[in-house]
C-alpha cells in the first residue's frame, strides 16, 4: 500500500537528511554576528480539535522552548548564568531583562495560540530581580521609592511581555492565518476532495481505516467517518489520547500511530501544498507568512530592532511555508507534521563588512534532544543567503499586503471593502462631485444620476449596485448612497449582498463527502 512506502521513505529521511547541518543551535562563522530574528512556532500540546486547552504538558514544553531561545539569543540560561552563544545579540539586555522596542510579537486570541505564545515568552523571559543590582534597569522601572527602598516586583519579579494580538477579520490576522476566510483556499481543497487523486486514495485505504473499528470508540467516529477524509481528525484523536489516555493508549502499539501519521501527513500536504504548484492557492496561507517574515525583518534591518520576532500559529501554515520555500527539496521531513513547539527560524546576520545575510533554520520540537538545524531555501544548497538574495527570491512567492490577499483570496470581508469595485465605482462618484454626506443627510441635490453613470462608465443598473454589497454598518455613507440609487431606480436595484465567512469547526467527511471547514486550525 501507498502509506507503507511513504512510511520506509519518511523513516529514511529521519536518519539521512540532505543538506541538513544540526551543529548550529550555538554556534555560528565568526565572519557573522546575529543582529535579529524572526519565529515562527507551532503550539503546543493540546486537546483534540477543535481545541480549547493548551495542557500542563504544553504549557511547560513552551517555557522549555522559550528557554532554548534565551540562551541562544540572550546567551543567559534561566537563572541568567552567562553561557557561550555565537547568535547572541548584543544589543538584548544583557542581563536577560525585557526591555520595551527589544522584541516583538504576534498571535491570535485562539486559546491554544495564544497560551502557547505567553507559556514562549515565560521561558524567553523569566522572572527577574535584576533590578536589585542593575541601579540602571531600576530606574527605568521606576522600582527605586523616593524613600531610598527597592520593590521586587510579585511573582519573584514575573517579567510582564508586550506582545500583539490579532482578532479574526482584523488585518494583521492574514501574517497568521492567511488561509482562513480565504475563499481561493477553500475552494482549492474543495477542488482536491472532488478529485480523481483523492478519490483513488480514499478507496485503497478505506479497508485500512475500517479495520480500526475496534481501537476507536463510535462516539469519537462512526464507521462511516473511518475513510481517508478524516486522515487528519482520525490521526489527531489518536495521538492526543495516546499521551493522555492510558486505557486507549493501551490499545495502540507505535507500528499503528505510525501508520495513521504517515496517512495524515500525506491528507495535509495534499490540501495543504500539493503536487503540482508550490504557489497554487492551497499555499495561500504560507505565501502570507513569507510577505510578513520579510515585511518584519527588513524592519529590524532598517532600524536595528526590534532584535526578536516571535509569531505562534498552526501546523498547516507550517505546511504551506514548507512548500511555498520548497524545503521539501531540502528534506522529505517537511512533507511531514511538525512536532507540538516546532520552529521555523530565520536569523539575520552581519558580516565584518556590514552586509547583511539570512539564515534559515528548523526545530522539530521541544525536546532537549532535538537540535535547531540549518537547512537550505528555495531548493538550492546555500544555507547562508544576502539579504538582497533572500529577499528577492521572498518577494516572488509572499503575499505582502491586505490588498492583495483580499484579491488572491477572493475575500468578501468588511476589511476587504476598500478595495472591492464598488467601492472604487464609489469615489469615482465622488470625484464627480456627488456629495455622500449630503446624501446620508438627505439630501440627493448633488446625484446627478445622468452626469454621474455617463463620467464614470456606470450604467444606471451599475450605479443601482453600489454600496449594495458594503455590510451593512460598516461603511454607512455607502449604505446611504445604495438607499438613494434604491429610492430613485427601485426597478434596477442589485441585488448583491456581501457575508462574512465565520470561523466554524473542521467538519468530519463521510465516504461521499467532500466539504470542508474555513475557520481557524489549531
Amino acid at each position: 500500500m501507498k502509506f507503507l512506502q511513504l512510511s520506509i521513505l519518511t523513516l529514511v529521511a529521519n536518519t539521512l537528511v540532505a543538506f541538513a547541518d544540526s551543529d548550529s543551535n550555538l554556534n555560528l562563522d565568526s565572519e557573522y554576528s546575529c543582529v535579529g530574528t524572526f519565529i515562527f512556532g507551532r503550539h503546543n500540546d493540546r486537546n483534540v480539535k477543535p481545541a480549547t486547552l493548551l495542557t500542563t504538558l504544553g504549557q511547560e514544553n513552551q517555557y522549555k522552548s522559550g528557554q532554548f531561545y534565551r540562551e541562544r539569543y540572550f546567551g543567559l540560561d534561566s537563572d541568567n548564568n552567562d553561557i557561550d552563544s555565537d547568535y547572541a545579540i548584543s544589543g538584548l539586555n544583557n542581563q536577560g531583562a525585557y526591555i520595551g522596542g527589544q522584541f516583538y510579537g504576534q498571535v491570535t486570541s485562539d486559546s491554544v495560540l495564544l497560551f502557547s505564545h505567553v507559556s514562549f515568552l515565560q521561558g524567553l523571559y523569566p522572572p527577574t530581580t535584576v533590578d536589585d543590582t542593575n541601579t540602571t534597569l531600576a530606574d527605568e522601572t521606576l522600582s527605586i521609592l523616593a524613600n531610598g527602598s527597592t520593590v521586587e516586583g510579585p511573582l519573584n519579579g514575573y517579567q510582564y511581555v508586550q506582545t500583539y494580538v490579532q482578532e479574526a477579520e482584523t488585518p494583521n490576522y492574514i501574517w497568521i492565518k492567511g488561509d482562513v476566510d480565504c475563499t481561493s483556499a477553500n475552494d482549492a481543497i474543495d477542488d482536491y476532495l472532488a478529485s480523481d487523486d483523492f478519490k483513488a486514495i480514499n478507496e485503497s485505504t478505506l479497508d485500512y481505516y475500517q479495520s480500526l473499528r475496534s481501537l476507536i470508540p463510535e462516539d469519537a467516529f462512526s464507521t462511516d467517518e473511518l475513510n481517508f477524509g478524516n486522515a487528519m481528525s482520525i490521526f489527531d484523536y489518536m495521538n492526543v489520547y495516546s499521551i493522555h489516555n492510558a486505557t486507549l493508549s493501551a490499545l495502540w502499539n507505535e507500528t499503528l500511530l505510525y501508520r495513521v501519521r504517515v496517512l495524515a501527513d500525506e491528507y495535509n500536504w495534499a490540501v495543504n501544498v500539493g503536487d503540482s504548484d508550490n504557489l497554487s492557492n492551497l499555499t495561500l496561507g504560507g505565501q502570507t507568512l513569507a510577505g510578513a517574515i520579510v515585511k518584519y525583518l527588513n524592519v529590524t534591518k532598517e532600524e536595528s530592532t526590534p532584535y526578536i520576532n516571535y509569531f505562534t500559529g498552526s501546523y498547516n501554515t507550517m505546511f504551506q511555508i514548507a512548500g511555498v520555500l520548497e524545503l521539501n527539496e531540502a528534506s522529505v521531513n517537511f512533507t511531514g507534521m511538525p512536532e507540538y513547539g516546532a520552529t521555523l527560524v530565520f536569523d539575520l546576520l552581519k558580516d565584518t563588512n556590514d552586509s547583511y545575510y539570512v539564515q534559515f533554520s528548523f526545530r522539530n520540537g521541544t525536546a532537549d534532544s532535538v537540535p535547531l538545524t540549518v537547512y537550505p531555501l528555495f531548493g538550492g544548497s546555500d544555507t547562508i543567503l544576502s539579504w538582497e538574495d533572500f529577499v528577492s527570491k521572498m518577494e516572488a512567492v509572499s503575499i505582502s499586503s491586505l490588498d492583495k490577499w483580499c484579491e488572491k483570496c477572493s475575500a468578501t470581508l468588511d476589511m476587504c471593502i476598500p478595495y472591492s469595485t464598488n467601492y472604487e465605482d464609489a469615489e469615482k462618484l465622488t470625484s464627480k462631485g456627488v456629495s455622500l454626506s449630503e446624501i446620508l443627510a438627505g439630501n440627493y441635490s448633488t446625484l446627478d444620476i445622468s452626469s454621474a453613470t455617463e463620467n464614470t462608465g456606470l450604467t444606471l443598473a451599475d450605479a443601482g449596485g453600489i454600496g449594495a454589497g458594503v455590510t451593512i454598518g460598516v461603511f454607512l455613507i455607502l449604505a446611504a448612497l445604495a438607499f438613494a440609487f434604491y429610492k430613485l431606480y427601485l426597478s434596477k436595484k442589485s441585488k448583491r449582498q456581501i457575508t462574512s465567512t465565520l470561523p466554524v469547526a473542521e467538519k468530519r467527511h463521510s465516504n461521499t463527502s467532500s466539504s470542508q471547514g474555513s475557520g481557524p486550525t489549531v
